[in-house]
């Protein structure tokens, strides 16, 4: 991630941030009468979290390990198991390593992408693994299916060539077509919103624990009415937004409640806006936070903040707790694109 220059806001400004700073209330006057016995996300237990955070901590260790590194989990093939991938650098040759747990075990998927990341079409269930070089272009669009990722279209062209006299070729499995079917072939695959993945989470201590023992456990923690409240809401945001709208929860101040960070877009000016639960009550935070829809999360000192904004780099936490001199963790979370918001991912993640 890039370095940043943080501009510090006092912990009296974080606290009229929450206490005087939200708007939008629902409530729900029966929980709001009774406390809540909150499980903690840690107390989830999925077979696959010992194994993946086993090869984390083993991937840190070795010399493939780099500063610069990242991981991510994302459910590819929608069956309820995450996938593991990690992304060793962001250098334009650098292709993810891609693993998924069966029957108890971790299956190495191979490489797929470039600069430590690849797009993922949720609605299809489609990866890209693309690759330019001096003057072309070679590609393929594949899913993850029965352990294996399979190659549902290959392309190529060498477009870029056309300046050195190059005969121009397009390619679609191998074998040669006109520009006009090569387009349309793409087309297909490329219709439908995709998201940039693989470098969500650094490799500090709290970001594994944060991504291996909360990130898919928060549906089983909220409570009944607590996720009516927050489909309520994303139900009611997909109707003011487009369809590369995203949304994620994740717990900004450790009180085993997650938030919901929601992504206006993937444009510089798309925003994210957070909306929070206190006693069967949920609120919005006053405000917009960071660009290009997204915001960081420093998962060990509790801060989260604008991640590359064109109205400078600010940080704000829900703790209290002072933010004078504060230095960024190793531990630092990619927050708001997690999930495109559709129907099916706010059944999903609210089951």
């Amino acid at each position: 991630m890039k370095k940043n220059r943080i501009l510090h806001i006092s912990s009296a400004a974080a606290a009229l941030l929450i206490l005087a700073g939200c708007s939008s209330n629902s409530s729900s006057s029966s929980e709001a009468d009774a406390p809540v016995e909150r499980t903690s996300p840690k107390s989830i237990s999925f077979a696959w979290q010992d194994a993946y955070k086993s090869l984390l901590e083993s991937f840190k260790t070795s010399s493939d390990f780099a500063k610069d590194s990242r991981f991510d989990l994302r459910d590819i093939d929608k069956n309820g198991t995450p996938e593991l991938i990690i992304s060793p650098l962001s250098s334009p040759a650098a292709a993810c390593q891609l693993y998924t747990f069966e029957d108890g075990n971790i299956i190495d998927l191979g490489d797929n992408g470039g600069y430590g990341c690849f797009e993922f079409y949720p609605s299809n269930e489609y990866i890209s693994n693309e690759h330019s070089g001096q003057g072309f272009l070679i590609g393929e669009f594949r899913r993850l299916v029965d352990g294996e990722l399979k190659t549902e279209l290959s392309y190529y062209n060498n477009a870029d060539s056309a300046s050195s006299g190059a005969v121009i070729t397009y390619e679609i499995n191998k074998e040669e077509v006109s520009l006009k079917t090569y387009e349309e072939s793409l087309e297909i695959f490329k219709s439908t919103p995709s998201m940039l993945i693989g470098r969500k989470f650094t490799f500090g201590d709290a970001s594994i624990e944060n991504a291996v023992y909360c990130s898919e456990s928060w549906g089983a923690v909220l409570t009944e009415n607590e996720k009516m409240l927050y489909k309520n809401k994303l139900n009611e945001l997909m109707e003011q937004y487009d369809e590369y709208a995203a949304f994620e929860l994740c717990d900004l101040d450790k009180d085993d409640v997650p938030e919901l960070i929601f992504s206006e877009g993937i444009a510089p000016e798309s925003s994210c806006r957070i909306f929070i639960i206190k006693n069967g009550e949920m609120t919005e935070l006053e405000g917009r936070y960071g660009a290009n829809g997204r915001i960081g999360l420093d998962a060990e000192k509790d801060v989260f903040f604008s991640m590359d904004s064109p109205n400078g780099n600010q940080c704000w936490n829900l703790t209290n707790q002072s933010l004078d001199n504060y230095e960024k963790s190793d531990s630092i979370i990619e927050l708001g694109r997690k999930n495109l918001l559709t129907s099916y991912s706010i059944s999903a993640v609210l089951q």
